[in-house]
């Protein structure tokens, strides 16, 4: 298939981790794929450094007709698109020729279903949502059209055993979203009956500086490692992972990179997280922004090693069952396939 990718967001993003990951698996698999970006955005720098056919659209709306033209000198057959903004410049681009539309909507704001929206949707052959919530609303708003789910898949890490020591781990960028505040509090809640426990928080965000003068109080208990280049062996070094987020949460990356290595995941019932972790099976989901639960579910992990493992080792098999690369690309290429006939 002769694919193109749109999106627009300047900024790092799990749309845009979503709509490269994809992309690069697509090529991978014998695609012609094309990936357009916002001028100097992470998306298309990371496109070029995946080896994608990128272009930067600066100002696209003032010179349509030249993309339009573009599009179908290339024979694109499915324009893909991750964003809003990028939903009604597909519209524009496919509008009087024969290529299908799809729209991926991995975003956890709400959908909205205002007069736009409901005209987009009419000239969309196909949405994709990157969880069952997403579809949901989805299919409210726009009833009768075709609407699936497609989970974001990752490479296959080679298997680790659990770390030996106490440590439990949280990945992603210091935001107040993102719960940090509620492991924080969960680590002190913790600390006289589990002195032995060690917290790792890898990322960087505008709560550093309060994050550090808070774990300080903890004395080394409660570590902040900053960006990691590695989120992998990161991992690798914790026993326990947490999601703690508060909102958001429409893919978590970090969720899957956690069950991919096999680590036991404590995480809140938002977003995604309730479809990618089986509770009580592969890991335990807790309500968010209550540390007290969190501390309640890590410390039982904590007294029970061999539970640890058996939720972890329950946890790969479950990523290798269902959010693997190739589960990823394949389910994609079966909806292109039923836009493109559409």
């Amino acid at each position: 298939m002769k694919i193109l990718q749109l999106h627009d967001e300047s900024w790092d993003s799990g749309l845009a981790h979503y709509a490269l990951t994809l992309s690069a698996e697509l090529v991978r698999r014998g695609h012609d794929v094309r990936f357009w970006a916002a001028p100097g955005s992470h998306a298309a720098r990371q496109a070029r450094f995946l080896g994608l056919k990128t272009t930067e659209l600066d100002k696209p709306w003032l010179s349509l007709p030249k993309w339009r033209a573009q599009l179908r000198r290339d024979g694109v057959e499915l324009v893909n698109a991750h964003t809003g903004g990028s939903h009604s410049l597909g519209a524009a681009l496919v509008a009087g020729g024969a290529a299908a539309l799809v729209r991926t909507r991995g975003d956890a704001r709400p959908a909205r279903g205002h007069a736009l929206a409901r005209a987009l949707s009419r000239r969309t052959d196909l949405f994709i949502a990157a969880n069952a919530a997403i579809a949901g609303q989805l299919g409210r708003l726009f009833p009768g059209r075709p609407v699936a789910v497609v989970y974001q898949g990752l490479p296959i890490p080679p298997e680790t055993r659990l770390a030996a020591d106490p440590v439990v781990g949280i990945l992603g960028r210091l935001d107040p979203v993102k719960g940090h505040e509620d492991i924080l509090a969960a680590a002190r809640l913790l600390a006289d009956e589990h002195p032995e426990a060690r917290f790792l928080a890898a990322g960087d965000g505008a709560l550093r500086e309060p994050l550090a003068r808070a774990a300080a109080a903890l004395g080394g208990a409660f570590t902040l490692r900053g960006y990691v280049p590695d989120a992998l062996r990161f991992i690798g070094d914790c026993r326990i992972g947490v999601v703690a987020s508060r909102g958001s949460e429409a893919v978590s990356r970090a969720a899957l990179e956690w069950m991919s290595l096999g680590r036991p995941l404590v995480a809140t019932s938002v977003g995604c997280l309730p479809e990618l972790v089986d509770d009580g099976v592969t890991g335990l989901l807790v309500p968010p922004g209550e540390p007290k639960a969190l501390a309640g579910a890590l410390a039982s992990l904590l007294e029970d090693p061999a539970r640890a493992e058996t939720l972890g080792r329950a946890a790969r098999e479950r990523f290798l069952r269902r959010f693997t690369l190739d589960s990823f690309a394949e389910r994609t290429e079966e909806l292109y396939q039923e836009a493109l006939k559409r």
